[in-house]
């Protein structure tokens, strides 16, 4: 894998979401990329990731009722109830995308964790 979504070609889904923060829980946009296993967010498009999570082994949920946010979308590993990202969606349309991609993304990371085994 590459540098924090640095040089690795074009992002298997990309776009711009609301992501709450860790620490004050504050909603923020952030422009967000999938690349293989490595869900990675910046503050705008082009800019170097300044986070990012491997999404191996988890699960994503609605989850408009905890957030108080529509189409948002928690991301957390299966077993563990701490998120690993919560984002915010504009659309179900969108929020369907990205939790298909996200997912599609894990299951074949957790297949290749199990090969190379």
């Amino acid at each position: 894998s590459g540098e924090e979504g640095e040089a690795l070609g074009p992002p298997d889904k990309a776009g711009a979401l609301g992501k709450r923060s860790d620490h004050l829980g504050q909603w923020r946009v952030r422009f967000f990329s999938l690349h293989g296993r490595t869900l990675g967010w910046s503050r705008a498009e082009g800019e170097p990731h300044h986070g990012h999570v491997d999404v191996a082994g988890s699960r994503c949920r609605a989850a408009d009722f905890e957030t108080g946010r529509a189409f948002s979308l928690s991301v957390a590993r299966c077993g563990e109830a701490a998120p690993l990202v919560v984002v915010a969606c504009s659309t179900a349309r969108e929020r369907r995308e990205w939790r298909a991609a996200i997912e599609a993304a894990a299951r074949a990371a957790a297949e290749e964790d199990a090969e190379a085994a």
